[in-house]
């Protein structure tokens, strides 16, 4: 999950945020909670200030 993860927030720079990563996840049918797409997003370094 976490290079899924990975590879939505690369294909879409400007859309980096976990939320909109947590609905392209949901979209392709892999349901996880925003809590855990929030803190994986943020162990990958993913964050952008």
């Amino acid at each position: 999950m976490r290079e899924k993860l990975k590879a939505l927030a690369g294909q879409r720079p400007r859309w980096r945020g976990y939320r909109r990563v947590h609905v392209l996840l949901q979209r392709e049918g892999h349901y996880m909670n925003h809590k855990l797409v929030f803190r994986v997003y943020r162990a990958e370094g993913l964050a952008v200030r």
